[in-house]
């Protein structure tokens, strides 16, 4: 049996350039681990299962269970794994809990079934999977273009700490609807992303003034919950607040814990959902230390 921690994501900048003629759009985004995350327990067995922490979560459309299969399939092997998942990651919250369990599939399996799959195979399924599959082999810090699955690794950040939040909402749908919400006005030409991304490879200071998300636009518009707990976020203490990828979790970011705690207390005093974590480098790997953090309240 292996375990292994799968990492949720923030946004550290995300700009919607426009819709491409397959139907998607074209992103400019900054990806970032963090050491929230779902935990995936992986024994070897005769069919591919799936048990989750949330029922609900544990059908077909699992993004983890799905990797299996599809690496079962493309790969021919003739062995299956019995995972289990245990949710530490809100679902549909902008975190990237499913495709995050997706990729730390495929790095658990293929050692599992003796498979011998280069990165750039590993990779060449996860976009299958979904666009943001292919980041989470490799974690960190990355510059994403296209759907965001065109990856450039960036040096990584010191270390920042996270505030994140989970409004009372859940959104059917969420990424299809919030892109149709958006219109030509809401596109941007990526310059405030390139900025940032240059700004992290001089190795200077991230300031959270240089954070932008074109979602936030359409996601406080239409969602007056967002809206209310990004004030309340606010009113706690926080300069900045953004939308973590479509929503709706949001965040802020703090270079030193004692400011990102005040705040996560104040948070927890006020009854929200609210997690105190921080960035991580590198891949997942089933050596990697893992804690408890958690979304609360």
């Amino acid at each position: 049996m292996s375990t292994w921690p799968a990492y949720a994501k923030i946004n550290l900048c995300l700009e919607v350039l426009g819709r491409r003629r397959d139907g998607y759009h074209d992103v400019l985004t900054i990806l970032q681990t963090v050491a929230l995350h779902d935990t995936l327990t992986f024994e070897p067995a005769d069919d591919i299962t799936l048990t989750c922490s949330d029922p609900r979560l544990a059908g077909e459309s699992n993004l983890a269970l799905r990797a299996a299969c599809l690496l079962q399939r493309t790969s021919g092997a003739q062995q299956g794994a019995a995972i289990h998942l245990e949710k530490g990651i809100p679902a549909g919250a902008g975190l990237g809990g499913g495709s995050s369990d997706a990729a730390v599939t495929l790095l658990a399996l293929s050692p599992l079934w003796g498979l011998h799959m280069t990165e750039a195979n590993l990779e060449n399924l996860a976009a299958v999977l979904g666009s943001d599959v292919p980041f989470f082999l490799r974690g960190g810090t990355a510059l994403a273009e296209g759907r965001g699955e065109k990856l450039t690794p960036l040096p990584s950040l010191p270390e920042h700490w996270v505030v994140l939040v989970r409004p009372p909402l859940e959104i059917p749908d969420k990424t299809t609807l919030m892109y149709a919400y958006l219109t030509p006005r809401e596109y941007t030409a990526g310059t405030v992303t390139r900025h940032m991304a240059r700004a992290i490879q001089e190795g200077k200071e991230l300031s959270p003034g240089m954070i932008f998300n074109t979602f936030e636009w359409v996601a406080f518009r239409h969602f007056e919950t967002v809206d209310n707990v990004r004030q309340r976020v606010v009113e706690a203490g926080a300069d900045h607040v953004r939308l973590c990828g479509a929503g709706p979790a949001l965040y802020a970011i703090f270079r030193e814990e004692a400011p990102a705690r005040a705040l996560y207390q104040r948070l927890q005093e006020d009854e929200l959902e609210v997690c105190l974590t921080r960035t991580v480098e590198g891949k997942p790997s089933p050596a990697r230390e893992i804690g408890a953090e958690q979304m609360t309240g």
